[in-house]
């Protein structure tokens, strides 16, 4: 019943954000297609292996570059490339558990983070990635160790997510890319298929800690061994939700004073983006009016994926855990909320999963 809920409210958010974001670009978007498709004005070779493929990149990498080049779409689109990663590390941490990974379609996490960079987290995360979870374990009996992650598994996937991917995010949108050049272009274009590129970092992440051995590595008993194994993997979980607490409250805080610090009035900001495109400033340019759009599209993508971190917290653990996130989502961010809940519904699954196995017993 919660994986049929969760289809149709996140059906709902996905499709009004999907809706009032094409509404809202339609003065804009149209335009740069057609300059993609039908002219050679904007640059229109990334791949060299398909027209089509490179005329599509076209418009997501000049989608990007607009966004990137406001003076508010910059701090939304680094607010928005963090809550992304936040939600991809759910992910791969939810689609590598022990029994998720061999009988469900979490497991395809990497394809589903493809598909949300190319029509949007806000639409994936709850319209697909939510049902599907809570479809993969609804009316099941899970064993204690059935929702287990390896240490150096949960640990290369953060590893890798660090370096693969918020790296290349930190570098993208700082000042060290010169606007418009063939370098930032470049790298948006490798940035739109970087949840497939990094799964193979994932894995060498993993040999690399496996190599680095582990206490119970020293341990004979069979069954002591086995506990503290599971034991290991929970804590190395509970530790990488923590981790991207901490960082993304740090990038959520840092992007606010240096967005003020420049004379930002954040609220007016937002309240101009929502606003638009049905009340725009006088006299933009074209390309003016790009970087607007884009960076309203980014600031609405927020705002739907924060509700979308809200009802996964809300169908997991009940309404209270939902507000809490919900509450908490404008103090901290929402990417700092959901992994700050993560690691508490870690704790919770551990204890219901062994109390589960008692039972059974």
């Amino acid at each position: 019943m919660k994986a049929v809920t969760s289809l149709i409210i996140g059906g709902i958010v996905s499709s009004l954000t999907a809706y009032n974001i094409l509404q809202s670009t339609s003065k804009w978007a149209p335009k740069i297609i057609d300059r993609c498709f039908h002219s050679d004005k904007l640059r229109v070779v990334y791949t060299g292996i398909s027209s089509m493929l490179d005329r599509v990149l076209c418009f997501y990498v000049h989608f990007n570059q607009q966004a990137l080049h406001d003076i508010v779409g910059l701090p939304l689109t680094q607010l928005l490339m963090a809550a992304f990663g936040t939600s991809f590390a759910i992910m791969a941490f939810e689609g590598s558990r022990k029994e998720l990974k061999r009988s469900t379609l979490l497991v395809g996490f990497p394809l589903l983070g493809l598909l949300a960079n190319l029509v949007g987290i806000s639409v994936v995360f709850p319209a697909i990635w939510i049902p599907l979870y809570l479809y993969s374990v609804e009316n099941k009996v899970f064993k204690a160790d059935d929702f287990f992650v390896s240490m150096p598994r949960v640990y290369g996937i953060l590893a890798g997510l660090v370096v693969g991917y918020g790296i290349p995010s930190a570098i993208i949108s700082s000042p060290l890319v010169t606007k418009n050049s063939s370098i930032e272009q470049d790298l948006l274009c490798i940035w739109q298929v970087l949840p497939v590129l990094i799964v193979p970092l994932f894995g060498m992440m993993e040999k690399g800690f496996k190599k680095m051995g582990s206490v119970t590595d020293t341990i004979e008993d069979a069954e002591m061994k086995t506990r503290l194994t599971l034991v290991e993997g929970k804590d190395a979980l509970e530790r990488s939700f923590l981790f991207l607490g901490l960082l993304n409250m740090v990038i959520y805080g840092i992007t606010y004073v240096a967005t003020v610090h420049q004379g930002i009035h954040i609220w007016d900001s937002i309240l101009l983006l929502l606003n638009a495109p049905s009340n725009l400033p006088v006299g933009l340019t074209f390309q003016e009016l790009g970087q607007l759009l884009c960076a309203r599209t980014a600031l609405v993508e927020y705002i739907s994926l924060s509700i979308s971190f809200a009802l996964w917290a809300m169908f997991n653990s009940g309404i209270i855990a939902g507000l809490l996130v919900f509450i908490a989502t404008p103090i901290i961010g929402p990417a700092a909320a959901i992994s700050f809940y993560s690691y508490y519904r870690e704790t919770r699954i551990d204890h219901n999963t062994t109390s589960l196995e008692k039972k059974r017993k």
